[in-house]
């Protein structure tokens, strides 16, 4: 695509001027200006194992003179004089009837290659112009921790595996990058954006890119506009991977017309193909046909997923191509701006690189789904209402279906285009407990931490309660609210009467306004940790002046592990005591030498232990004899 700069048409136009001065050349005749445009791809064919990016950018000329739109309102002004539709951040939003905002908890990420330079500034201004939220750049650690109360979105650039040191430059992914940031943006303007910018266009560094974004907290959505012919099942772990984790991702069906595209064709990838969109007085969808650009057909390689049924079987088992479409054709296409490689202002740009990010930023402002519910699986459930497109072709092909427009699914647009319900799962949410088995002694405490995790829709407050408690248990939450994907730390304490036995099913809830979920926790309650003492070895005789040795025992019990120190009372006056060991964990050796001068009797010997506030005392007879 030739986009000349402003400085260079401006100076021919002086010249010009000059040239008719000197001569005094006679003012021509008046002529209505000539507007005309021209559609290009902005990437250039990819080789084998490489993928193109999607991207159809429109140019205006005048008077066949390319035609520099420094403003949204220069853009205006030569779309209207060249008869073509266009949409703005705010403008498509209204077509479709989109009036959510989503959340800066909620991330779409976006899988390019190479590195745009003015990514974040041309977003900035996009969103500005457009009337959009304020987004803050940030780092790819605040972006992860981000709640819903956030006062803005944010966006983080890394490279494929999450790091900060970019790939080279590309002037035509550059522009297919402000595409889908400033796509993503009109779709969900509160939503937070990470751009993942693959080393090289290469499906391998891209299905890189595509692990890193799957394996990113938050991340609901991953958007590819790219493609390259179609590629087998060994180069789609990575997309496979990340929509088997509940992930919606999706790829462009192509550009070309009637044809299949990787990583569209792969088994669990949402393809989505392209639309032209039409709106009417007020701004609102009437009508929306299949965009004669748009790529479709039947996967060689890779299996239909179980959830893409299709009437008539038409690609006989294989994965079909699209799933979903939405607005594709430059000439109802979107308002970019862009600033890189010596190309400076707004263009309109189409191509199912802009349906990809249309459709996957729907589903992350939508609160994403998880592993039992695949967003391809949503996308086909019964019931789930889509805008049917009956009308319109991208070639020739037979069985019809897959390249011409009609009455529930076909090729080119899938099961539809965009209806605001369409990605709207209701909320819910799962509760998990770790450890789920507890076993507490009385007079102490166990704790289990309380998870809870967002199935579909978004985020609400859970309440945390407990039931069916032994007698003598209590149990606390902190907190006793949590926002769902948060955690609670559940503290069962048992009383020093506690009920012993078990195990109870203690049972724990989480409400929501939406559902309330429950699980068990596992308790037992335990005797507390004890010991005993015994002494063998009893009763001894001794001559005064002798020596006596007993045996002591210390029995632990309930998981009794400390140690015990052990003390003699009851002994005659003046005899030498010892306990080897002491403190003693297992048995003890007590001796006790007498005097000679040792009354004779019979003494009662008390032996006693203490280990914390736990005491216990035994008996040994001694008898001194003269």
């Amino acid at each position: 695509m030739s986009m000349n700069t402003v400085g260079q048409r401006l100076a021919a136009v002086v010249a010009a001027s000059l040239l008719l001065s000197v001569v005094g050349a006679p003012p021509a005749a008046a002529r209505a200006p000539s507007w005309s445009h021209r559609d290009a791809h902005v990437c250039g064919q990819a080789g084998a194992g490489q993928a193109r990016c999607t991207s159809v950018a429109r140019a205006f000329y005048l008077d066949g003179v390319e035609f520099d739109a420094r403003t949204a309102s220069d853009l205006a002004t030569a779309a209207a004089a060249a008869q073509a539709t266009w949409y703005n951040g705010t403008s498509i939003r209204t077509a479709y009837g989109i009036t959510a905002q989503g959340d800066p908890s909620r991330v779409v990420a976006i899988v390019d290659a190479y590195d745009d330079p003015n990514a974040f500034a041309d977003l900035t201004r996009f969103r500005s112009d457009s009337g959009l939220p304020a987004i803050q750049g940030c780092t790819l650690a605040t972006l992860t921790s981000l709640t819903s109360s956030a006062s803005s979105p944010c966006f983080t650039k890394t490279n494929q595996t999450g790091g900060t040191s970019l790939p080279s430059a590309n002037a035509g992914w550059s522009n297919e990058i402000d595409l889908d940031l400033q796509a993503a943006s009109a779709v969900c303007p509160m939503c937070s954006i990470l751009l993942l910018e693959a080393t090289s266009a290469s499906l391998g560094n891209l299905g890189t890119a595509v692990t890193t974004a799957s394996n990113t907290a938050h991340v609901l959505s991953i958007s590819n506009s790219y493609g390259s012919g179609d590629y087998p099942g060994s180069y789609a772990p990575a997309y496979d991977n990340a929509a088997k984790k509940g992930i919606a991702v999706t790829a462009s069906a192509g550009d070309g017309g009637y044809g299949i595209l990787f990583p569209a064709s792969a088994t669990n990838v949402i393809g989505v193909g392209g639309t032209t969109l039409s709106v009417g007085a007020t701004g609102v969808r009437t009508a929306e046909t299949a965009w004669a650009g748009t790529g479709s057909g039947c996967s060689v390689y890779n299996a239909a997923p179980a959830w893409q049924s299709i009437p008539g079987n038409p690609c006989a088992g294989k994965k079909a191509v699209a799933d979903l479409s939405a607005d594709a054709d430059p000439n109802s296409g979107l308002a970019i701006y862009t600033t890189y490689s010596g190309v400076t202002g707004y263009w309109i740009f189409g191509g199912t690189s802009l349906s990809s990010p249309l459709i996957a930023t729907l589903y992350a402002m939508q609160g994403g789904y998880n592993a039992s519910t695949l967003a391809g699986q949503y996308a086909w459930a019964a019931g789930t209402p889509y805008y049917d497109v009956t009308s319109g072709s991208n070639g020739t092909c037979s069985p019809s279906v897959l390249c011409t427009a009609g009455a529930g699914w076909d090729g080119p647009t899938g099961r539809g285009s965009i209806a605001v319900a369409a990605s709207s799962p209701p909320n819910d949410f799962t509760i998990s407990a770790g450890p789920s088995s507890l076993s507490v002694a009385q007079g102490s405490a166990g704790t289990s931490t309380i998870s809870t995790a967002i199935v579909s829709g978004s985020a609400e407050n859970i309440t945390l309660s407990a039931s069916g408690l032994p007698s003598g248990v209590t149990a606390t939450f902190n907190p006793t609210s949590v926002t769902t994907g948060g955690s609670s730390t559940l503290t069962l304490t048992a009383s020093g009467t506690a009920t012993l036995g078990g195990p109870v099913a203690v049972t724990v809830s989480g409400t929501a306004p939406s559902a309330t979920h429950s699980l068990t926790v596992s308790l037992t309650v335990t005797a507390p940790p004890d010991f005993s003492l015994s002494v063998s070895l009893t009763p001894q005789s001794v001559s005064r002046g002798g020596t006596a040795t007993y045996s002591v025992t210390i029995k632990p019990a309930n998981g009794f592990t400390g140690s015990v120190t052990l003390s003699l009372s009851g002994q005659p006056s003046g005899s030498t005591v010892t306990f080897t060991p002491n403190p003693a964990t297992g048995t003890s050796t007590l001796t006790v030498t007498t005097r000679s001068t040792t009354a004779p009797k019979t003494y009662t010997l008390t032996i006693k232990g203490v280990s914390g506030s736990l005491s216990h005392s035994t008996s040994a007879s001694l008898t001194v004899t003269k």
